[in-house]
């Protein structure tokens, strides 16, 4: 199969004007310029940018029918609770199966081929997740503190299943953050995840009270925890900032994914960068908690390898990464459109372990592709114009099979 577009963005490479892909058996062949050997095509992508399926580093697939729902303009502690609520009440299994097959079908629809997601409830989404085309490293979640630290190996045994493992379908740990997993239940999880060479994620330094807890067990969080009825005297304090509790615990690794890290000092950068450990920004979530502006570009500059996640609906209007892409170069252009596009590419498909099969258009990769309509009264830069843009994917492949045809659709031409 030969597909061309206006424009071919390998990411890894340079940009293909008039470019042509070739696929055999789902696997990415041939990149180069059109006409190809013979002059052949089989998708004619038009007037299109075609680019590797974008990446959603960070979301919760099971929470899409709270969209709408909680305003995060509540704050984040009387979010959390609110959402605790709706989640507790939540006892229909097929309702929560159409939950996460609608945010699977809106990754898909916004151009996503690959997500991190997050799950209470491994056997019951990887099951979901398992049937369709999106490729997906599950990350079990862990919360274990206070009167329920005797849930910790249930629930890690749990995220550990293996059963629903695929081709498309890898797993991982999430003890959920430094507020809801006590020092020991975190390092039991570190260990597993090492003895099974999974990666892990976890939601770190997302507040300011999130510090104020980890040094001190005061605050707000200190207080959202016995509301809920998770508190006991006997949780120890790390007595740390959060990311020098992780490093105490052998967490800053580069199997781990750091979801948010809002609230990081100068200092703390640097030892992310040297740890080799990856960040995902939330942007527009981001923004609707007020939070102070993050630190992603100081990041990037020092060498972490910081990539993009939408969270999940519950906090966010969709869950188009592109969107979260088109949110920063708006308003940090000066960056460069290339960056964030990295951002939603290659860089989380590195940040999910992934990066040996999508996040790029090369030969020996999966053919996992998005194509977005050229704008013609926009800049004349391809991902400027794709980033300068509101058009949505035209079609989507993964494996080299079309999953998703969109806006402007008869511009697919067979």
């Amino acid at each position: 199969m030969i597909l061309r577009a206006k424009y071919v963005v390998p990411v890894t490479g340079p940009i293909i004007e008039n470019g042509a892909v070739t696929v055999s058996n789902g696997v990415i062949t041939n990149v180069s310029a059109w006409p190809t050997a013979g002059g052949r095509c089989d998708h004619d992508l038009g007037e299109a940018v075609l680019l590797p399926g974008f990446v959603n580093a960070h979301t919760h697939l099971e929470l899409s029918h709270l969209h709408g729902q909680i305003d995060p303009g509540m704050g984040f502690v009387e979010w959390i609770e609110s959402l605790g609520r709706m989640v507790r009440t939540q006892d229909d299994p097929a309702a929560r199966v159409a939950s996460v097959k609608r945010g699977a079908r809106e990754c898909i629809e916004s151009g996503v081929t690959t997500v991190g997601d997050i799950t209470r409830r491994p056997s019951e989404t990887r099951a979901v997740l398992r049937s369709g085309p999106l490729r997906v490293v599950s990350f079990g979640e862990v919360i274990a503190i206070g009167p329920i630290r005797t849930m910790l190996k249930s629930r890690l045994e749990a995220a550990v299943n293996a059963e629903q493992v695929s081709d498309r379908l890898r797993i991982g740990v999430s003890p959920h953050s430094p507020y809801t997993v006590e020092p020991g239940g975190l390092e039991t999880c570190r260990r597993k995840a090492d003895q099974m060479g999974l990666p892990m994620t976890i939601h770190l330094a997302e507040t300011r009270d999130e510090q104020l807890f980890t040094t001190t067990h005061h605050g707000p969080l200190r207080a959202f925890l016995e509301r809920v009825g998770v508190w006991d005297e006997n949780v120890e304090c790390p007595s740390a900032s959060p990311v020098e509790f992780l490093g105490r615990m052998g967490c800053l690794e580069p199997r781990t994914l750091l979801a948010h890290a809002n609230y990081i000092t100068a200092e703390e950068i640097g030892i992310l960068a040297r740890s080799g450990v990856h960040v995902v920004y939330c942007p527009r979530t981001h923004a609707a908690f007020g939070h102070s502006p993050h630190p992603f570009r100081e990041m990037r500059r020092a060498g972490v390898n910081v990539c993009l996640g939408t969270d999940s609906l519950a906090s966010n209007p969709s869950l188009s990464v592109l969107d979260e892409a088109r949110m920063l170069y708006a308003e940090y252009p000066e960056e460069g459109a290339e960056w964030y596009v990295e951002m939603i590419t290659v860089c989380a498909a590195r940040a999910l372990g992934w990066d040996d099969a999508v996040g790029s258009l090369s030969p020996g990769m999966a053919a996992d592709m998005t194509a977005i309509r050229f704008d013609t009264d926009g800049p004349s830069d391809p991902l400027a114009n794709v980033l300068r843009s509101d058009e949505v994917s035209v079609v989507t492949f993964i494996h080299g099979t079309v999953v998703h045809t969109g806006a402007h659709q008869a511009s697919l031409e067979t």
